[in-house]
């Protein structure tokens, strides 16, 4: 064996070890759970996990793009407790760059959902787990949803995924109205929309999911007169 192939062959030894002394510190206990629930939730809405070749080996990575501190500080001490990892964090002009680059991390939730902008969902496996699916909503709409005085929307061109955040939020006895808007160029995909619009299904988002994003959460309250 030449210097070459056995350098090659200690290195992935050595990876090798370290995933593996990564993947066994990955928590997986009710709350972990819930924390991922979360997690997916955070990067369905406004984020990406990425496996990408590139050359002869493939780069993990892990982006969330918060407009908010609470938002921020509430995905890094999610990913923190589960993972043991610490992402860099980014100042952009309206939003914050938060990245982690690992490929256990990006396997571990691979292995719970899809993430590609048409393609997330709930997770299934999450579902069965008392307060997931609330956990997920609440970083979902932290994300995405947008509050006015008498609504709270989302919209996405995801409609499986759009219909699981109806299903869930139905069963959570919180009203929906959704529609449809098709663009006029073909080459734009259909978009979903949804809406809660009634003052008392408000006040059960509020209290049944909210927001960890500081000034939806002021701004759904100031229209509800609380």
């Amino acid at each position: 064996m030449n210097i070459s192939k056995r350098n090659k062959k200690v290195a992935i030894s050595r990876w090798k070890k370290k995933h593996s002394e990564e993947r066994a510190k990955i928590k997986n206990n009710r709350e972990a759970l819930l924390l991922k629930a979360s997690i997916c939730g955070f990067l369905a809405g406004d984020g990406s996990v990425q496996k990408r070749k590139e050359k002869s080996f493939f780069h993990y990575q892990i982006d969330f793009f918060p407009d908010d501190p609470l938002m921020r500080d509430t995905y890094i001490k999610q990913i923190k407790k589960v993972y043991e990892k610490e992402p860099t964090l980014k100042k952009m002009n309206n939003f914050y760059t938060v990245r982690l680059t690992s490929k256990v991390v990006v396997e571990d939730l691979l292995a719970l959902s899809n993430f590609k902008t048409k393609e997330w969902r709930i997770p299934k496996s999450l579902v069965l787990v008392e307060g997931a699916v609330e956990n997920w909503l609440k970083a979902f709409f932290s994300a995405e949803a947008y509050v006015s005085l008498k609504s709270i929307k989302i919209q996405t061109v995801n409609e499986k995924g759009m219909n699981d955040i109806a299903n869930a939020l139905r069963i959570i006895d919180i009203n929906t109205k959704q529609y449809e808007y098709s663009p006029k160029k073909d080459t734009h995909s259909k978009v979903s929309i949804l809406f809660i619009n009634k003052k008392s299904d408000r006040l059960k988002f509020l209290s049944k999911i909210g927001f960890w994003h500081q000034k939806k959460t002021k701004r759904l309250s100031e229209s509800l007169d609380l």
